[in-house]
């Protein structure tokens, strides 16, 4: 017979504005309160993106969410593309990056419509979206 002993949960660093701009790791907002809101697979025309999934996340803990996408290996400079966290009314967030793996954008307060979108970069340094997913 084992016993066991209960290990607390640790408490996130951040909750509903103040975690705006905040990374979910660093903030202890990616634990098993977080979960998805909205996923596709991009199905559009870069061939960058292809195959790569795009998540809508929000923790329930901090009342925020993120994007975050597996597989997605972009850098801007060489290959235009990326995600973005839109925020209606807020600061948009942007990830990507070189590397494949998973890759996330700093959260927002729940509080405030968002949506995740796969972008292309444009030549003047602005992008479009290349597929969402709806506002939450």
């Amino acid at each position: 017979m084992s016993i066991g002993i209960a290990v607390p949960a640790q408490a996130a660093l951040c909750h509903q504005s103040s975690c705006n701009g905040q990374d979910p790791g660093a903030k202890q907002c990616n634990d098993t309160s977080s979960g998805n809101l909205a996923s596709f697979y991009y199905n559009g025309s870069d061939p960058y993106l292809a195959g790569v999934l795009l998540e809508l996340r929000r923790s329930r803990n901090c009342d925020a969410a993120w994007a975050r996408t597996t597989g997605l290996d972009c850098l801007p400079m060489w290959r235009p593309c990326g995600f973005v966290l839109q925020v209606q009314g807020g600061t948009e967030q942007l990830g990507g990056g070189p590397g494949g793996g998973q890759k996330w954008t700093n959260m927002w307060s729940f509080r405030q419509y968002v949506r995740a979108c796969f972008i292309i970069w444009t030549t003047d340094d602005s992008y479009r979206t290349d597929g969402c997913t709806g506002w939450h």
